[in-house]
């Protein structure tokens, strides 16, 4: 069976500006992974062996918007951006300053909120987490 490997690239409309020269320069890439934690099971052992709790999250959703020069959201730039089957995702955005904030769905009432900046022609990492559940103490 062949593995298939569907990349995720996004032009967000409202946050990315077109093709010409100009709007290029303008843009960076946004690219990162999603990844939820359920806790880690049981007290941690003698040998001080930590548990990493936090694994792939595919398919996950969050809200990304563009924020103003005072931090605040600009209204009605927020979309949804959905990971892809490896939980990675990769977009085209304007330079600036942007509010991404993982969302409530299956297993999950969502995850803390990252402010990020994109600067043009960079690419910019993140890895957006969110909190499952149950947790495990």
């Amino acid at each position: 069976m062949k593995a298939m490997f569907v990349a995720t690239i996004l032009t967000v409309a409202g946050l990315a500006t077109g093709v010409s020269g100009a709007a290029v320069d303008a843009t960076g890439t946004l690219k990162g992974t999603t990844q939820i934690s359920f806790g880690c099971p049981g007290p941690v052992s003698a040998s001080g062996v930590q548990c990493n709790p936090w694994h792939s999250f595919p398919f996950a959703r969050f809200s990304i918007s563009r924020r103003s020069t005072d931090g605040v959201p600009v209204p009605a730039t927020a979309v949804v951006v959905t990971s892809n089957a490896r939980a990675s995702f990769s977009l085209r955005l304007d330079a600036g300053s942007y509010l991404v904030t993982p969302l409530p769905q299956h297993n999950t009432h969502g995850g803390p909120r990252l402010t990020l900046r994109v600067h043009a022609g960079a690419t910019t990492w993140t890895l957006v987490r969110f909190v499952g559940y149950p947790q495990m103490e």
